[in-house]
């Protein structure tokens, strides 16, 4: 892809205090972090294309993440199937990643890709539709 639509409306689409990690049965297991929208619209989820989390460079597996909105969490495959599943452009979405050990304290680089298509911005023959960029790249600071 050589290209895609971004905008940042509302100022930073990784909400750097949200980030924390998990803890299953005391110990830590994983980790979360809140996300918005960065366009001044909303998108029903099946309009994303790929969303993808790295820490500090490392990709975290698919099978690891999911994505949480209106209090239902379902894994990044199912996003396609999310017809009905409006996000609205004001109201944050939880990442959640399953990682043995969680994040050790410290400084940490996170890097959330999210594209989009915009359906109603068709750009080219056989449903080619405008990309939307909403990922951001952010350092967190962890400390527990």
């Amino acid at each position: 892809m050589g290209f895609a639509m971004r905008m940042n409306l509302n100022g930073e689409i990784v909400k750097k205090d949200s980030f924390r990690n998990i803890y299953i049965n005391g110990d830590r297991n994983g980790f979360e972090f809140d996300v918005q929208l960065g366009y001044y619209r909303g998108h029903y989820l099946s309009d994303i294309d790929s969303l993808e989390v790295y820490l500090d460079g490392e990709k975290m597996p698919q099978e690891a993440v999911t994505f949480e909105l209106n209090g239902k969490e379902m894994p990044v495959y199912k996003l396609s199937w999310a017809v009905t599943e409006f996000w609205s452009q004001v109201v944050p979405a939880k990442i959640r990643v399953i990682r043995k050990g969680g994040v050790a304290d410290g400084e940490h680089e996170l890097d959330f890709r999210l594209m989009m298509r915009v359906p109603y911005m068709e750009i080219g023959p056989d449903h080619t539709f405008m990309p939307l960029d909403s990922g951001e790249k952010v350092t967190v600071n962890v400390a527990e």
